[in-house]
């Protein structure tokens, strides 16, 4: 997984932006600022997919209230080998 160094191009920009406006004697436009920023492809696992169509229907399949009272509560049990066994899949999926 590559992580680009986008956010500190965005506050660049808006610096830029804002300095040239000051020189101007211009207020800067929201759009200026992002004009050049580079898109970002986010993909959504099919369990997450599942999980918001669950919420959306208003099945009971999954209880998500439960599911955030138990993890408030330090009651919610997950298996770490089950998450690690996912995280590697995922990048070795990545590097495909």
């Amino acid at each position: 997984m590559k992580i680009e160094n986008g956010y500190n191009h965005y506050l660049n920009a808006v610096r830029q932006n804002k300095d040239q406006a000051q020189t101007k004697g211009t207020s800067p436009k929201p759009t200026e600022s992002i004009k050049n920023e580079e898109s970002v492809q986010v993909n959504i696992s099919d369990t997450a997919k599942k999980m918001a169509q669950a919420k959306s229907a208003g099945s009971k399949d999954i209880d998500i209230e439960a599911i955030k009272k138990a993890v408030l509560d330090g009651t919610y049990s997950f298996s770490a080998d089950k998450i690690a066994q996912g995280m590697v899949n995922a990048m070795n999926e990545q590097g495909k």
